[in-house]
């Protein structure tokens, strides 16, 4: 059995509505993740539409003890919402003013520690590996001492950078479970719907019936399932079983060699014809849509 973590999946009305089951374990720890969010963003919503420097008008980024507190994480989570109506160059602009004022009073360390949490963190429904990148480019850029010195933030700007949406996916072996050796590359289909899973894992499974119901909507529009399998314990995904329209395969080469970004099981990416990433790290409601 993998130590990733099982990712919970389902929005919050799912959960409370008529499909919950699960790993409730799992459940309740994205339900208090989700609420520890919806706390942090209270009133956020009639704020969003206001200009960025409203959202940090009048904080004191050189008073350590308001970076480390709750506002500041209110703040941030307003600013995070207020990005998402913003384009690609003006996200970039307004994350590096936010770091470069945050750099001219050590204050990095803290709104780092914030964009990991929203940005990256599987069980949050803010996650966006393109708005990460951005904060970590700076990162990097700036030499800033929070990412030289730590390791994490190093790992993570190698692996948002990999099978980025537009961009062609990585090519990997794999054997299928009758013994037949093959490459992603070699693949023909309109769409491919990776579905990296654990038999094993409870949310893996919720997903796996969720695809299976679309049966009919992705033959009419052209979508393989490739089941990929990545973790030690074989005999388990031998002995799973998959609609005869999907292909299983072992790929363990995509974990020996980080080759993908898994966070969690399940995780899944749409590719188009030319392999190129459609959806990266998508939920089942993207993918269904």
């Amino acid at each position: 059995m993998s130590n990733r973590g099982s990712e919970t999946y389902r929005h919050l009305s799912v959960h409370f509505g008529t499909n919950i089951g699960g790993n409730l374990k799992t459940l309740f720890l994205h339900i208090a993740f989700c609420c520890e969010l919806l706390l942090t963003s209270s009133c956020i919503t009639a704020q969003v539409l206001l200009p960025q420097y409203s959202v940090w008008e009048g904080f004191v980024f050189g008073n350590q003890q308001a970076v480390e507190s709750r506002e500041a994480e209110e703040r941030f989570a307003r600013f995070l919402l207020w990005l998402e109506q913003q384009n690609s160059t003006q996200q970039t602009e307004q994350i590096s003013a936010l770091l470069a004022k945050a750099e001219q009073n050590n204050a990095t360390a803290r709104f780092l520690t914030l964009a990991e949490k929203y940005l990256y963190d599987p069980n949050s429904p803010y996650r966006n590996d393109e708005r990460y990148l951005l904060f970590l480019q700076y990162a990097a850029t700036h030499q800033l001492a929070d990412y030289t010195t730590n390791p994490r933030y190093q790992k993570h700007y190698a692996m948002v950078q990999k099978n980025r949406v537009g961009h062609k996916a990585t090519d990997f072996p794999y054997t299928t479970q009758a013994g037949e050796k093959g490459r992603l590359y070699q693949l023909q289909s309109p769409y491919i719907l990776l579905f990296f899973h654990d038999p094993d894992c409870e949310e893996c499974q919720y997903v796996k019936k969720q695809l299976e119901n679309q049966h009919a909507h992705f033959a009419q529009k052209g979508v393989l399932v490739v089941a990929v399998y990545i973790d030690d314990e074989v005999e388990a995904w031998r002995k799973a079983h998959y609609p005869s329209s999907w292909l299983s395969v072992y790929a363990p080469e995509i974990d020996k060699q980080d080759l993908y970004d898994i966070k969690a099981l399940p995780t899944l990416y749409l590719l188009d014809y030319q392999k190129r990433v459609v959806l990266k790290d998508a939920r089942i409601e993207q993918v269904i849509q």
